[in-house]
């Protein structure tokens, strides 16, 4: 049954979704958080700084089965339109660069995973429109606000 809930995930055909479990395996209380999960597979980036200055960092070594595996899942995901994560991938791309942005996107496919693995629940991209719509009303109420510190009078539409 975990076999058919990580499929169930975007990107994630049977041969990835075999490989993904064999290498975490399904007992997830082994792992406490999705933290630590990302962790053990190396995709959590360093964080570098001294003294103001960053200097140049790598994503830490971990199993390099999963990490190349999800990597790859990424860049089919990246290539799809019209779903959430691909979104997310293009809206990272364009502040940090096409290689770090798969990174990424491969640490929130394995967060996604290490939760439905947990909660036991399928995919569900709705949970994602939900909070793109509630994310846009909080930023159309701050610019409501933000017009009306100004002066302005803003008669809102439903």
């Amino acid at each position: 049954p975990q076999l058919n809930l990580v499929m169930t995930a975007p990107g994630i055909q049977s041969f990835a979704a075999i490989g993904i479990i064999s290498e975490i395996g399904v007992d997830m209380s082994v792992f406490p958080t999705s933290k630590h999960l990302c962790s053990w597979a190396g995709l959590t980036p360093q964080n570098n700084e001294s003294a103001g200055k960053r200097k140049s960092t790598s994503i830490t070594k971990g199993n390099p089965y999963v990490k190349s595996m999800l990597c790859e899942i990424a860049w089919v995901i990246a290539g799809k339109r019209n779903t959430y994560l691909s979104a997310w991938y293009w809206r990272i791309k364009q502040k940090k660069g096409a290689k770090k942005a798969i990174i990424a996107l491969a640490r929130k496919l394995l967060v996604i995973i290490y939760t439905m693995l947990k909660q036991g629940t399928l995919f569900d991209e709705s949970c994602f429109e939900i909070r793109r719509r509630s994310c846009e009303q909080k930023q159309v109420s701050r610019y409501i606000h933000e017009l009306e510190k100004r002066g302005y009078l803003v008669a809102q539409q439903s």
